[in-house]
């Protein structure tokens, strides 16, 4: 399914940014394998894929286009409002941009695991409803 390299730098940077969300549990990188790690939190808990990318800033339509072979691994997991697949993209100089795959779409999300809410057209709105953010009442872990 993948080619190249396993990204050890990027796993290694993405490390803090999935602490802060919650307790994570690393898996072992092997052909055919779908995620990198989980992060258990408080009503959700997340499936992350990390995936280097050169092709960084574009839509979130051309990142569903460009990395379908990865979302449609992703999906094979079940999803709810309490089970979340993430793509986390890397760049070239390791900046990050996060995607949560939904069933038919994408939405970007904060380092937060929070769907971003800017107002370009297609800068982090989703594409078709909303994200699963976990329970009802339940607030996000910073």
């Amino acid at each position: 399914m993948t080619r190249g390299r396993i990204p050890v730098r990027a796993l290694r940077e993405a490390e803090p940014i999935a602490e802060k969300r919650g307790v994570v549990q690393h898996y072992q990188r092997e052909p055919g394998s779908i995620c990198d790690l989980s992060i258990m939190s408080p009503g959700i808990v997340s499936h992350v894929r990390i995936k280097c990318v050169r092709r960084f800033c574009c839509t979130v339509e051309e990142m569903g286009r460009e990395l379908a072979a990865e979302i449609a691994a992703l999906r094979i997991i079940a999803s709810s409002r309490e089970i979340s697949r993430e793509l986390w993209l890397c760049s070239p100089r390791y900046a990050w941009r996060f995607f949560r795959v939904l069933d038919q779409s994408l939405t970007e999300l904060g380092r937060d695991g929070m769907p971003l809410l800017t107002t370009g057209p297609g800068a982090g709105m989703p594409i078709a409803g909303p994200a699963p953010v976990g329970r009802p009442g339940s607030t996000p872990v910073s």
